[in-house]
């Protein structure tokens, strides 16, 4: 599965036309599907264009101010802080799926999602920066797969893939003692928004990444606005 969720993200990413050259991962090039031709770019109305099929729901959150397209109307939202127990989560999921409590398919869009310090503004790395600030997430994090991306508008962002395995300390003495496995993988991506907010939008997907769900989750993030674009 470890491997499948990487290429799965990859490939997305690639179809979503996301990922930048600095650094970026390479990915069979007979995967992405083949650029429209001009004369049908033109023809297409307006209104829909950046509005992929698969995407036919519109959610505007009344709370947060953002919009974004989705699979389907969302069954419900949660409140972050409830949903990870932790005051400190600003933000909802939505839900798409779930068995009882549990949410086993959904997003989770936050807001204050990260620091300036630990994300600099990414629109204003150069190249050299870029790769050390994914290297230093990788190393530091333990993120499976780490890229940085451009979003609609040219909006650099950071995609990662959480890892399946994870070294733990269990003692405290700040060195890694105990490899675990993790019950489940998530994607998670890291921007400013044009309202100047730093959000994290994480795919939720139980028990297990699906091609499919990943595919849907990076073309919605190109779909996403706040009330300043």
């Amino acid at each position: 599965m470890l491997k499948k969720s990487i290429n799965a993200f990859l490939t997305a990413t690639l179809v979503a036309g996301l990922v930048l050259g600095a650094g970026a991962p390479t990915v069979d090039a007979k995967k992405a599907p083949k650029a429209p031709k001009t004369e049908q770019v033109q023809k297409a109305d307006k209104s829909k264009q950046n509005v992929p099929a698969e995407l036919p729901y519109t959610y505007t959150s009344r709370d947060y101010g953002y919009t974004i397209q989705c699979p389907q109307r969302p069954l419900g939202t949660i409140p972050a802080n409830i949903f990870y127990g932790d005051d400190s989560k600003k933000g909802e999921i939505l839900v798409f799926a779930n068995e009882g409590y549990n949410v086993t398919y959904g997003w989770a869009v936050l807001q204050d999602a990260f620091t300036d310090r630990t994300i600099p503004d990414l629109n204003q790395l150069n190249e050299e920066h870029a790769k050390a600030l994914v290297k230093h997430m990788m190393d530091t994090y333990g993120y499976e797969g780490v890229m940085m991306v451009e979003l609609a508008n040219h909006n650099k962002a950071i995609y990662a893939i959480t890892g399946k395995v994870l070294d733990v300390d269990t003692d405290g003495d700040g060195q890694a003692d105990q490899t675990i496995e993790a019950s489940s993988q998530n994607a998670v991506t890291y921007f400013r928004g044009a309202d100047g907010v730093r959000y994290g939008v994480e795919l939720i997907d139980n028990p297990e990444l699906r091609d499919e769900t990943i595919d849907l989750y990076q073309k919605a993030l190109n779909t996403f606005k706040t009330s300043k674009g």
